[in-house]
Order: structure tokens, then sequence, then C-alpha cells
């Protein structure tokens, strides 16, 4: 997602216990966070990132590493971006499905066999200081070779998310991108971490930047390409990269955020443009978590810029928010949750391809399900586009 709503704790509904979590996405869930009934709203006001203080670990002890590692790993098992979805709904379509690695992950991932084609794996994370990686959470390995198993490739996400402020940093993606020596480093930890992992692809999920970006993130994306070129292939193909986008309404507005489409697409195979967090309890009053109108029009500023849309995967939310009728900040809900607590009120806005309620207390729940999916892949369809990517596995109800 691409907004905080690490704020967004607490509505006053009786929920059982939530964990959902994840990176391209900031939520509540996104952010890993457990939700409970009994949490009270933090008060704070939505954070911009900015500062780039704080982060998970400071350095993590990682130092500068080289631009190739020395081990390549087998072959991937799937060819990324080769395959197709084969459900009735999403046939056609590549489609990934972001998964955040928690100790219960790979779970997620067998279900979806025939829906899911790639799972986006939330393992590489900036240290604050944009120097270097941090370790990549444990089970990482296990959620890669469960996506194996399912004849699905593996896609290792890099984010610069600050887990300090629960947010994407801007500070620590100019860190990284402004400093030529802090992309050398990053770039030998994450391709040596994609070698070892055996992941099959990488996606740049690095938010919050702005144009005094877009020199860096352009060589970002052109040295990552360098040094993947210079690792034995070993019998496996060329190792895309991706990226995620946050949707703008214009491509005035796409290069103020730092994306210089021109320069990126000679080294970036796949652009993920972020269609949800439209609305959400921690910055926005009611609304849909990613309407059809608003997606169509990022859609249309994205390909204006220069965008093939044979090249661009729709970002789908498979989740939802409450915005409370006290006036106290909601929380991120899984699809199951909001449709039990919504119950009979439950109405879908055809306007916005997704359900929502208001409930006898005043509480407004917005939530996008598979009925939203459904149409968004229709909508794919029509306008030529990659795929999908799904945001994400562990709060969907398929």
């Amino acid at each position: 997602m691409t907004r905080p709503a690490a704020t967004a704790l607490a509505v006053a509904l009786l929920l059982p216990a939530v964990v959902l979590g994840a990176s391209g996405c900031v939520s509540a869930f996104a952010a890993g966070e457990s939700l409970r009934a009994t949490d009270g709203p933090s008060g704070a006001a939505p954070t911009d990132g900015a500062s780039g203080t704080g982060g998970a670990s400071g350095t993590g002890g990682a130092g500068r590493a080289s631009a190739a590692p020395a081990i390549p790993a087998p072959p991937p098992s799937v060819a990324p971006g080769d395959s197709t979805a084969t459900d009735p709904v999403l046939s056609g379509l590549s489609v990934e499905g972001y998964l955040l690695v928690e100790a219960d992950s790979a779970r997620f991932v067998a279900p979806n066999v025939g829906r899911v084609t790639m799972i986006g794996v939330d393992g590489a994370t900036i240290t604050d200081d944009g120097t270097a990686l941090l370790p990549q959470p444990e089970g990482s390995a296990a959620l890669v070779a469960a996506a194996h198993a399912a004849g699905m490739s593996a896609e290792l996400l890099l984010a610069n998310f600050d887990a300090a402020t629960k947010d994407f940093s801007a500070g620590i993606g100019a860190a990284l991108l402004r400093d030529p020596a802090n992309r050398t480093a990053v770039i030998g930890q994450l391709v040596t971490a994609v070698m070892r992992g055996g992941y099959d692809s990488v996606q740049l999920d690095l938010e919050y930047l702005s144009a005094a970006d877009a020199t860096g993130l352009t060589a970002f994306a052109r040295e990552l390409r360098a040094a993947f070129d210079l690792v034995p292939r070993v019998g496996r193909a060329r190792i895309p990269i991706s990226i995620a986008i946050m949707a703008k309404d214009s491509p005035a507005a796409y290069a103020d955020a730092g994306y210089d489409f021109t320069g990126l697409l000679a080294d970036i195979d796949r652009v993920v443009l972020m269609g949800y967090d439209q609305h959400g309890p921690a910055w926005s009053p009611p609304g849909a978590v990613g309407g059809l109108a608003w997606a169509e029009a990022a859609l249309d500023a994205m390909i204006a810029s220069g965008v093939p849309p044979a090249r661009i995967d729709l970002g789908v939310g498979q989740y939802g928010y409450s915005w409370p009728g006290d006036g106290t900040t909601g929380i991120a809900l899984r699809v199951a949750d909001a449709r039990d607590i919504a119950g009979t009120r439950a109405v879908f806005d055809a306007e916005q391809g997704e359900w929502t309620a208001t409930l006898g207390d005043g509480t407004v729940l917005w939530w996008s399900d598979e009925r939203s999916l459904a149409l968004r892949a229709q909508l794919a369809r029509e306008w030529g586009l990659h795929g999908l990517a799904v945001w994400q596995l562990s709060s969907a109800a398929f």
C-alpha cells in the first residue's frame, strides 16, 4: 500500500486478533501489526516518512558488499512472468500474490495454485542509513520453497520501510539512491540475497520518493541490471526486475514522485501500479480502498507517461478499512472480518467495484474482495495489461 495506517489501530468493534502484513502496502496490517479490539487510537498524525531516522536496527552490522556475488542459485522452477493463471476469472493474466514473511505465510501458497503465478516475498529491507540490507526474516526460504513446489516463481521485494514509524521512509530512499556508494553496497547484498535465496526476480518497492530521487532511482535500476548480468546464470534466464509505483493522476505527478519512466524502462521489465489505498482511515474520509475510476485514471496517466500496457500489472487490494462512527481512527480488516462485521448491511458499489456498509453506530466499512478482483481482471484484459498484483494473500478470502 502507499499510506501509513499504523495510527489506525482500533475501532469499537468486537474483532478477533488479526496479524496481517507487508511491504508495498502500508496499513496497520501491512506493517505486520497485531490488531485487537482493545487497542485504542494512537492519536498520532499520519507520518510522511521523510526523516529516515529510527529504523529496525540501524545498519544491522552489515558492511558494504561488492556488486556481484560468488555463489549462484540453482535454476528457478518457473520462468518469471512466463506463466498465466488458469482460474477462469483470471485466465490469461499473470498474477502476483504478495505475502509478508511470517511463521505461517507458506500456508497461503498452495490454495492459490491456478490463481497466482508468482509469490512476492516481502523480505529485503534497507537500513535506515541507506547503506545495507537488514537480515531477511526467518521463514523466507520456506516461502520460496513453497512457491516453487506449487509451480510459482518467487520475487524478492526491496523496500525503504521504517519499522520505527511503520511506514515507508523518504529519508531512507534518499540515503540509498542519492549516494553511489550506498547503491553499490545495497545492490551487492541484494544480488547475493536473490542468488543464495533462490529467488527468480526482484521488485523495487521504494515509496515516498521525489523528483530529486529520479536520477538515483534510474541509476539503481541500471546498476542492478548490470550486477545481475555479471552473475553466472547456470541455466537460468535473465533475472527480471520490476518496480512498484504509487498511483498518480498525471504524467507530471509521476515525475514529481521520482519516476522517470523513459530511463527506468531500459532496465525494468514490469511496472506494478499500486491500485489501492485511495482512501484509508488514517488519511482520508471514508471511501473505496481503490475505486475503479481512480485506478483507470492512474493507468491512463501511466500509459501517457510512456509505459506500454503490456508491461503493467494492476495492483488490487484484498482487504478493507473501517471508519468508526465516534471519530476515532479505524483499522485494516481482512475480507472475512469485514463481511462478518457488515452482515446484511453490506452493499456492493458497482461504480467503485467494492463493498461498503454503514453500521448502526455510524461506522463505515469499505473492502475489496474476489468480486472486486474479477472486475479488475476484466479491466486488465480490456486495457491489454500484463496482469494483476494482489495485496495480499493472507487477508484475502479466496
